[in-house]
């Protein structure tokens, strides 16, 4: 939503800056969505154009951290929010204190970083390779679980989805 927020005004002839938390721009598009779904070099590609056209990127920067929000304030004349979605939901189940159970986007994003050469597989805490993998939920992020762990060489993957199984 940043990215597409960014470029609707700068097309429209606003001077803008896309502050990004992350190493490289593109947000839960580059480090939430696996490259089996979504290649890089697309993002790379959208992101280059926006800023032949005038975007100014800056990367790792923390909003609340590394600027304040008095800072943008005063240095813009609008600021947009467009955060990702990165708090999981966590489940109240027995057992959940236990070591070896992960949140999703924890997995996802840590195995984009690997394939984009931010991380090396050694510095990789989450790891499916030889382990017998149970996925709670559904959707995209639930499949992407499954499909990253198979790629990972896991012994066995199960996924249980939590919601209601939808109409035919």
């Amino acid at each position: 939503s940043g990215m597409a927020a960014a470029d609707l005004l700068n097309k429209a002839g606003h001077l803008v800056t896309l502050f990004e938390k992350d190493e490289k721009a593109g947000g839960l598009l580059r480090f939430g969505i696996p490259d089996f779904k979504l290649t890089k070099s697309t993002i790379d590609r959208r992101l280059n154009l926006m800023i032949q056209e005038g975007l100014i990127v800056k990367t790792g920067i923390h909003i609340g951290k590394d600027i304040s929000a008095s800072e943008l304030i005063n240095d813009f004349d609008a600021v947009c929010l467009a955060v990702g979605a990165m708090q999981p939901r966590d489940l109240p189940a027995t057992g959940r204190e236990l070591g070896g159970i992960h949140f999703a986007m924890d997995f996802l994003t840590m195995q984009n970083r690997v394939n984009a050469s931010l991380l090396n597989t050694s510095e990789s805490t989450i790891n499916a390779a030889g382990k017998k993998v149970l996925v709670i939920g559904g959707c995209d992020t639930g499949s992407d679980c499954v499909g990253t762990s198979i790629r990972q060489k896991a012994e066995s993957v199960m996924q249980i989805e939590i919601l209601p199984k939808p109409p035919l």
